[in-house]
């Protein structure tokens, strides 16, 4: 598997929320580029979520490159099967996918699908990035009954500057019969880019809004400062919150609070978040529908260790066999993995070892955790060419020799600000 340096959309919508209609429809072409590329081979994603798009390394003024990954649930079908004409559909059935982005048919195991149920889902991410969730939401059974039997709502119910072409074109993409919507990733990508063309992004006077979505009940929090009560409507729009990164938190009684890092954008007229709560009876872990759990019934793995090749350095997930760009078959260990006591942080989400007391990203206080084993050994410092390999590419804590990535800035063992 080849390590993917950057984010995930999944990540930079938890952070940003809805993103302006130009800058959403330019990664959508990107990300539309490589789900038609699969079909042209005759391959089907039909797990396409947020989760699963990756933005690599940013570059100046904007998102860097996008890649498609997580083809594990892939199928692939011969030029019969994609031929709308035909009534051959892919052999394999059952409820495959993520639910929140599947189509209706993909969610009726009777049924075939075709490159329209890979629309459907390029539909809905695109209608989570520019209204802040996804078109439906509740559990399997919920989902299943809303997309057979209902529309999607209207884009514009949720955010008020969306233009009315670039509303038609997603909706299409979100019909329930699939000989409603686009017919190739091609066609639905070119007719959003054509919609989009006219969009006037001039920043508007008077800031930009801040539309929490959130139950009713909950109060909002920006910077540890209560802003507002969520009422029936089931919305709180804020419009004091100044351009550059802040803590939003989202409690309700009886719920696990909704604590992120968030960035409002200084050109933006308006941004949506969606805040998600659980009960606090639920797993920590559980995903969100942005993030997705796929339902193929095998559980998600958890993030595997970082290796670089000893040879050109290229780096790829522990476990690799050989190194795909020049065939050296020895490794050097840059990031070790999660193991399964490992916890997210509560304020960013970062995964952080056992017994973290501080998080690398963000540098919040654990708090009191189980004493560190005092025979464990520092990460890699016993090899020099290891240590030396992990300092090209990684910050070493001076206090413990803990490595961790460039973007962290203390160390999640000791709490140790990183130079």
């Amino acid at each position: 598997m080849e390590y993917v340096e950057g984010e995930t959309l999944h990540r930079l919508l938890r952070r940003e929320g809805t993103l302006p209609v130009k800058r959403a429809v330019r990664m959508l072409r990107q990300i539309a580029d490589g789900v038609d590329a699969a079909h042209d081979l005759g391959i089907l994603h039909r797990d396409l979520k947020p989760a699963n798009i990756f933005l690599m390394q940013k570059s100046k003024g904007g998102d860097g490159f996008i890649k498609v990954g997580d083809f594990g649930l892939a199928k692939i079908t011969s030029q019969t099967v994609t031929d709308f004409s035909s009534n051959a559909t892919p052999s394999s059935r059952g409820i495959i996918g993520t639910p929140e982005f599947m189509s209706p048919e993909q969610m009726q195991p009777e049924m075939g699908v075709d490159v329209r149920a890979d629309i459907y889902a390029l539909g809905t991410i695109a209608y989570l990035m520019l209204g802040g969730k996804t078109p439906f939401s509740g559990d399997m059974m919920q989902l299943v009954m809303q997309k057979i039997m209902h529309q999607a709502p209207p884009l514009s119910s949720i955010r008020s500057d969306i233009p009315a072409d670039v509303e038609h074109v997603i909706m299409r993409s979100l019909e329930i019969e699939p000989a409603k919507r686009h017919s190739s990733v091609a066609d639905w990508i070119a007719d959003l880019e054509q919609a989009a063309a006219d969009v006037d992004e001039a920043r508007r006077s008077g800031g930009t809004r801040l539309i929490v979505l959130a139950p009713a009940a909950a109060e909002v929090y920006v910077d540890d400062e209560r802003k507002a009560s969520v009422g029936s409507s089931g919305r709180v729009v804020l419009s004091n919150i100044p351009p550059g990164q802040h803590i939003l938190r989202v409690a309700k009684a009886g719920e696990r609070d909704d604590e992120r890092v968030i960035e409002i954008r200084e050109e933006a007229s308006e941004q949506v978040i969606q805040a998600h709560l659980r009960s606090k009876a639920d797993a920590g872990s559980q995903p969100n529908p942005s993030q997705g759990s796929s339902s193929s019934g095998v559980n998600s793995s958890l993030m595997p260790g970082i290796v670089a090749c000893s040879n050109c350095q290229s780096r790829f997930a522990e476990g690799v066999k050989f190194c795909g760009r020049c065939g050296n078959r020895s490794f050097v260990m840059i990031s070790p993995g999660e193991s399964p006591n490992s916890f997210p942080c509560p304020r960013c989400g970062n995964m952080l070892p056992e017994h973290s007391r501080f998080c690398g990203r963000c540098g919040l206080s654990i708090g009191p955790t189980a004493p560190l084993p005092i025979s464990q050994p520092a990460s890699f410092a016993t090899n020099p060419s290891r240590l030396q390999t992990a300092q090209q590419a990684e910050r070493i804590c001076r206090r413990c020799n803990n490595s961790f990535p460039q973007h962290i800035k203390f160390c999640g063992r000791c709490g140790l600000g990183l130079d």
